[in-house]
């Protein structure tokens, strides 16, 4: 009865912070090489100094406008893509990350089972949600099926940390960002973007708002750790502020309407960020040609690139042009051999592909 209520609480919390997304509009996983190994950088020497292995923690893409990330079932770590894309810095995502990475190492959460806990990234994020709306609804019984261990993090709730847990968080990261060089400047920017919203109804909250309680006192504590730093530490550098902006493009292109994405990136605009989005944009409304001569120029500045290869593939491999998708693929291979969010879509135009060695070198994929 006790983990009943307790439950029953959590996913209370957890539903009024899903309530703008429609379950017909439902965040979902993707699977991105390039984000993935952008953000796997930004946290990997966050992870370190937390005392946690890098390859022990799982990072995970939600496409969903929402501004949110939270940590859940062990060491998975989910970044909304409404959150990459309403920062301008890698700087304020560090500070994200490194608050969430204070979360695990502090034990502030819950607990779903050893069996949830090694599912899927779209599964465990299903049932997250699932839990919400189900115990939401008055079917307790559903939440009792899913979370175990009846912790102290579950009493807590499934992703709502108390304002205790999120001031213990903060000084988590700012001993993490400072051990790593990096300057907290970023998490001092992403208070004060959330800090307005702290008086607003819970219906025009973001989500990290509502499960992250946000206090006047955690901003000025973290105004007054960087003031007080003895080393300020490093901000993002020119190239790492260029390779943000080609991954919102990214975004852009492959989540907004294409002819948003146009008239946002303009034919005039030489930048490869615009390029990049133009490309994904015209490959999106089926102007096949106008997206293979924009993912050809962007190859030919920079040949040795393995997402501009792995575009053109994904372009070729979903219009039927599969040997010439195998071969982009092949390149991109090439240049990012092992990468787990590339070798699916790579092994499958291969395999269709066809041909003994080209099969061969699928399978060992």
């Amino acid at each position: 009865m006790k983990l009943t209520m307790r439950i029953m609480s959590a996913a209370v919390v957890l539903w009024m912070a899903l309530q703008p997304t429609t379950l017909s509009a439902r965040p979902a996983v993707i699977r991105d090489a390039e984000i993935e190994n952008i953000i796997r950088g930004y946290a990997t020497p966050l992870l370190q100094a937390a005392g946690i292995a890098p390859g022990d923690a799982r990072l995970i893409l939600v496409r969903d406008n929402q501004i949110n990330a939270f940590v859940a079932g062990g060491m998975n770590i989910f970044i909304y893509t409404g959150l990459l894309r309403s920062v301008d810095s890698p700087d304020e995502i560090r500070g994200v990350l490194a608050h969430e990475i204070g979360h695990i190492a502090g034990g502030h959460i819950a607990r779903l089972g050893a069996e949830l806990e090694r599912a899927s990234a779209q599964a465990l994020l299903s049932t997250i949600l699932g839990v919400a709306v189900a115990v939401a609804a008055g079917r307790a019984d559903a939440g009792a099926a899913v979370i175990a261990g009846g912790s102290g993090s579950a009493q807590r709730g499934l992703l709502a940390h108390t304002r205790t847990q999120e001031s213990a968080a903060d000084q988590a990261a700012f001993r993490y960002l400072e051990v790593s060089g990096l300057s907290a400047a970023g998490m001092v920017a992403m208070l004060d973007r959330l800090a307005g919203q702290e008086l607003v109804s819970d219906t025009y909250q973001d989500p990290y708002v509502r499960t992250h309680p946000l206090s006047r006192d955690r901003v000025r504590s973290a105004k007054a750790f960087v003031a007080r730093a003895r080393n300020p530490g490093r901000t993002a550098s020119p190239a790492e502020l260029a390779t943000y902006d080609r991954i919102k493009a990214k975004l852009a292109g492959f989540i907004d309407p294409p002819q948003r994405t146009l008239d946002r990136y303009a034919a005039n605009d030489p930048g490869v960020p615009a390029q990049y989005a133009r490309a994904i944009a015209q490959y999106r409304r089926g102007d096949l040609v106008a997206a293979l001569r924009g993912i050809d120029g962007l190859i030919q500045q920079a040949p040795n690139d393995p997402y501009f290869h792995e575009l053109k593939g994904q372009m070729l491999y979903e219009n039927g042009r599969v040997q010439e998708a195998a071969l982009a693929y092949e390149s991109a291979v090439a240049l990012l051999p092992s990468d787990p969010a590339l070798m699916g879509p790579a092994a499958k135009a291969m395999m269709e592909a066809g041909g003994v060695e080209r099969t061969a070198r699928a399978i060992q994929m």
